[in-house]
């Protein structure tokens, strides 16, 4: 029996995989079976948690709810995992994790901003580039530069992050613009127990790498706080590829009640990056150097309530940026976002339940300087400061039916805009239970994109004219959990994509159409006490040609083992199949093979070293960006 548990899981990837590159796949796993077989521990391994359909989210619902009675497809990443993964940055580490998810790197660390910056996410084929259609969220709060309304990737650390939920496919109903094509909810580390606690990380390695972070969580009755210090730097994979960063989170709550709590945080982080790459690449300049000198800030106050028939929440936010950037000439910009998040959620009947939201927002943006001229000597690449306001009701229903067998939500949003006007976004899916450990789901739901500063006023091809871009997205899943063996989830969609920018005689114009088709499969299967398994794959077809940052196939295995009381062993295999980089570039085909390996002489230390890309593979994901081979990395954690 023992020796099926340990055999099922591998013999279902081995069919999952089989149609990718045999020879590479079956070399790497046997490197990570062969570490199976040593050693054996009576304790738990909990950082794969066996089921999905009993975890509680509050991304993609209005309220904390199971992923059972949730019609949509949330995935869940845990702060173990995260850590198992051996990456410094968030983005990297989820990378290739969530099925439909894929990043853009270009170097072992630092994704960089402007000309030649990487970190755009694409779900499913669906992002942007950089990423404006894929909402970064952290506690719920939205995170995006107002000028060219996409995230920083550089931004997010995984240090204070407690898990991250990922909604795959539109959110525009409760979250709005940008989440067109799904939202990632970054959401942090709460100190739940009287006390004080702090951890030290640090980690040094190839490329002259080195990672530390100080974070820190106490709690005295009612008051609580997170800080969480770092410092990363790294020479880069290429002479002159330097990036330095520093950031700092910070978080105190205070429960004023036992109906209401208050909380406040703040962020910043700065950082300082050069890029030999792209001026050598593509303007035939082998000495050029780039730099890029970028501050971000963001800071929130909010009060949540909790009572016997209503709970919700207010969120005033407000985050900036200051960018100094020489691709070669001088460009400066400044950006702003300040806004109000509204939420209450009613239980009005048995069984029953509706929320009520508003949404404010308003940002602004500013170039003074772009290729070293001012406003008078370049106008089409300047800006002077413009402002755009976004207000938007809506309301959610839930009900379920047959002792929570069957349970069907909707939900609908009034988006309103000073420049875009008005328009509706709709949503609305059902899940059922037919018997035990079964999960049946189908959903259709509407996002949209509004247009950024850059798409309307900055160069040849702005267009103050453009329209939101608009998608609606169909989907049905099934889940099944077998007992205490194995998990399985398979989910299908079909988006489609209608109204999208485009550049059509020198113009920005609303014209471009797209239809993804896919399959995502879940597993995760806990065969043994001392063993933990997860596995994905997707598959993607679009009808759009030679999309970016979208592998037709991407998979991904990781182990969590615990062979002896003091150790752990996190060997994760990660690959993609005909990923499209650019018209004279080959289609990029890649397994990885990673491994975290840690030791613990006591309680309050922890030894660890990372390998990456065992598998020595040669790949690009940006044009010119070739990323790593073979690296390491070692370092320790200090818990006191």
């Amino acid at each position: 029996m023992i020796i099926f548990r340990i055999i099922a899981p591998f013999v279902m990837l081995f069919c999952i995989f089989a149609v990718m590159n045999f020879r590479t796949i079956l070399s790497s796993l046997f490197c990570s079976c062969a570490i199976c077989a040593w050693g054996q521990r009576t304790s738990p391994v909990d950082s794969i948690p066996l089921s999905a359909l009993n975890e509680i989210v509050v991304t993609g619902t209005p309220v904390a709810a199971q992923t059972k009675h949730i019609p949509y497809s949330v995935t869940v990443v845990e702060d173990k995992q995260l850590q198992a993964s051996g990456k410094g940055q968030l983005l990297s580490a989820l990378s290739g994790s969530i099925p439909g998810l894929f990043v853009a790197e270009r170097n072992i660390l630092g994704f960089g901003v402007s000309t030649g910056g990487s970190g755009g996410i694409k779900i499913r084929g669906v992002g942007g580039e950089p990423t404006n259609a894929v909402l970064m969220m952290v506690d719920g709060q939205p995170q995006y530069a107002g000028l060219f309304s996409h995230h920083v990737a550089d931004v997010y650390g995984k240090e204070y992050v407690d898990h991250v939920e990922v909604l795959r496919g539109p959110g525009s109903v409760l979250y709005g613009s940008n989440a067109m094509g799904g939202v990632i909810n970054v959401i942090t580390k709460q100190a739940k127990k009287d006390g004080c606690h702090t951890s030290l990380t640090s980690q040094y390695g190839s490329y002259n790498t080195w990672q530390t972070h100080l974070t820190n969580m106490a709690r005295k009755g009612r008051f609580s706080s997170l800080v969480s210090l770092g410092f990363d730097r790294t020479d880069g994979v290429q002479e002159g590829f330097d990036f330095k960063q520093g950031d700092l989170y910070a978080k105190i709550g205070f429960e004023a009640s036992e109906k209401w709590k208050l909380q406040a945080d703040y962020a910043l982080t700065k950082f300082l990056a050069d890029d030999p790459v792209y001026p050598r690449v593509y303007k035939n300049d082998p000495t050029g150097v780039y730099h890029q000198n970028v501050v971000r800030g963001s800071a929130s106050v909010s009060a949540a309530n909790k009572y016997r028939r209503t709970n919700g929440n207010v969120r005033a936010y407000y985050s900036y940026g200051n960018h100094f950037i020489e691709d070669p000439a001088p460009f400066h910009s400044t950006d702003d976002r300040l806004g109000i998040i509204l939420q209450q959620n009613f239980t009005l009947w048995e069984n029953g339940s509706a929320t009520a939201g508003f949404d404010f927002d308003t940002y602004s943006g500013e170039i003074p300087l772009s290729g070293g001229k001012d406003f008078s000597q370049a106008p089409l690449a300047t800006l002077k400061r413009k402002r755009i306001t976004e207000y938007s009701p809506y309301i959610t229903l839930s009900h379920t039916f047959l002792h929570e067998r069957l349970s069907a939500n909707a939900g609908l949003r009034m988006a309103g805009s000073s420049l875009f006007g008005t328009h509706w976004i709709p949503q609305a899916g059902i899940t059922a239970s037919p018997a035990d450990g079964w999960n049946i789901r189908g959903a259709v739901a509407r996002g949209f994109r509004n247009p950024s500063f850059k798409e309307l006023y900055l160069y040849k091809m702005a267009n103050a004219e453009l329209e939101p871009e608009k998608m609606t997205n169909y989907e049905v899943g099934v889940g099944k959990t077998f007992g205490p063996l194995l998990s399985v989830d398979l989910t299908g969609y079909i988006s489609h994509g209608t109204n999208l920018i485009a550049v059509l005689d020198g113009k920005n114009q609303n014209m471009g159409e797209f239809t993804n088709k896919g399959v995502e499969l879940t597993i995760k299967s806990k065969p043994l006490k001392w063993m933990g398994v997860q596995a994905n794959y997707s598959f993607m077809h679009t009808d759009v040609d030679n999309l970016t940052g979208a592998p037709r196939h991407q998979y991904y295995l990781a182990l969590d083992l615990m062979p002896h009381p003091k150790w752990e062993l996190h060997p994760q295999l990660k690959g993609a199949n005909r990923l499209f980089v650019s018209q004279d570039t080959d289609l990029q085909n890649f397994v990885l093979l990673g491994i975290k390996a840690s030791y613990s002489p006591t309680k309050w230390l922890q030894l660890f070293v990372t390998a990456d890309n065992l598998t020595n593979a040669h790949y690009c994901i940006m044009k010119g960006y070739e990323m790593p081979g073979i690296s390491a990395q070692g370092g320790f954690r200090l818990n006191f």
